[in-house]
């Protein structure tokens, strides 16, 4: 059985801007910021600075490795394999960014000892094959996952419309220009289940492209400049790159299931529209929550352009999260259209919305529109990290 038990230790204190999300987190779970936290799971990444292990629940905790001999990376990897189910205590600590995983770390591992040693079908079962924040170099890393788990049926292989369209989707997302636009989001929150969503505040950035990569930067909160990084803005954050639904949904090697539902129009453009499922650990990015993460399952539609293939729309639900894991819903809306970077045309992302209800019956909605779409330049002041 895997738990997680808390022991009452000193620890960091955190800088309070950027742990928002963590402090909520701790005063719903009754867990003070100077205990250290005992996880029993089964051990999924080593890297070269964090790991990262899944409890049962299949939520996922990462943390970072400390300058210690003993949880060095090649002595984790020398004693343990994928799957091990292991148990760690990790300490909170001053968040940092980790360039490996382009994300913020707020735990650090303590100890760790293994507990189980499990099969190669247990390993299969419970972990993915394709680890998701940065090299992983634990043996066995490489096993068969998505490709065995992958339905078959015409539900999943669909019409000649549909394999023309995961051709021409795939095809573009590999050629996807690098690229600068402006986004403006505007959050509205809601403190209640059942309150009114009110204005929260407005975010400004420039959002730059490089491939599937993209940062924000310029970045400004109700018109004014704010200096901390992205991931610091109170609230509810939206990280998904314009290329996050594309793969997820045509990709092969993923689990998604597509059903065909007629045809249609959107804006007066002929359109193909077809229902997806995507089981818990499919294809589509992480939710995150302080130290944790968790991919659940999700259901939607997407709507493709007759005659062309392309995806012009697409939204997906998702509302079946483990109890401990703080969101309760979550939606997300996406629609492309075409827009001119210098001489060419390009389909492109012009608008996205997203809806979280957490919990504590907090509820999010961010509309955000993409505007002013241009070549990105090698000469221009933005950094990748």
């Amino acid at each position: 059985m895997m738990t997680m038990h808390v022991m009452r230790r000193r620890a960091y204190w955190p800088a309070p801007i950027a742990l928002l999300p963590l402090l909520l987190f701790l005063v719903q779970s009754g867990v003070s910021l100077q205990d250290e936290l005992t996880f029993s799971a089964n051990l999924e990444r080593v890297g070269e600075h964090s790991i990262s292990v899944k409890l049962r629940d299949r939520r996922v905790v990462d943390a970072m490795l400390p300058d210690s001999a003993d949880l060095a990376p090649s002595a984790l990897t020398a004693a343990y394999s994928m799957g091990d189910e292991v148990e760690i205590v990790c300490r909170q600590i001053q968040p940092q960014w980790e360039e490996a995983t382009s994300r913020v770390q707020s735990l650090e591992v303590v100890s760790m000892r293994l507990l189980r040693k499990l099969s190669p079908a247990e390993v299969r079962g419970l972990l993915e094959a394709r680890p998701r924040e940065g090299i992983n170099l634990l043996q066995g890393s490489e096993s068969p996952g998505f490709e065995q788990t992958r339905s078959e049926t015409p539900a999943t292989q669909g019409s000649r419309e549909l394999e023309h369209a995961r051709s021409v989707n795939l095809a573009q997302l590999a050629h996807m220009p690098n690229f600068v636009a402006d986004e403006v989001a505007k959050r509205y929150r809601s403190g209640s289940a059942t309150g009114p969503l009110r204005p929260y505040d407005t975010v400004e950035s420039e959002i730059a492209f490089q491939g599937r990569r993209a940062v924000r930067t310029q970045i400004k909160r109700n018109g004014q400049a704010w200096d901390q990084p992205f991931d610091a803005l109170p609230g509810y954050k939206w990280y998904e790159g314009f290329e996050t639904e594309i793969g997820p949904l045509f990709d092969p090697q993923c689990p998604t299931r597509i059903e065909h539902h007629g045809r249609s129009t959107v804006n007066g453009r002929p359109v193909l529209d077809y229902r997806f499922h995507s089981p818990v650990d499919g294809c589509f990015p992480f939710l995150y929550f302080s130290y944790e993460r968790y991919n659940p399952a999700r259901s939607g539609r997407f709507v493709i352009e007759d005659p062309g293939g392309r995806v012009i729309e697409v939204e997906d639900r998702s509302d079946q999260f483990p109890a401990p894991f703080q969101f309760q819903a979550r939606e997300e809306h996406v629609t492309w259209d075409y827009v001119r970077i210098g001489e060419s045309s390009h389909l492109l992302p012009v608008r996205a919305d997203f809806a979280a209800t957490y919990r504590s019956g907090t509820r999010y909605r961010v509309d955000i529109e993409y505007r002013n779409h241009r070549h990105f330049e090698a000469s221009s002041n933005v950094t990748f990290q």
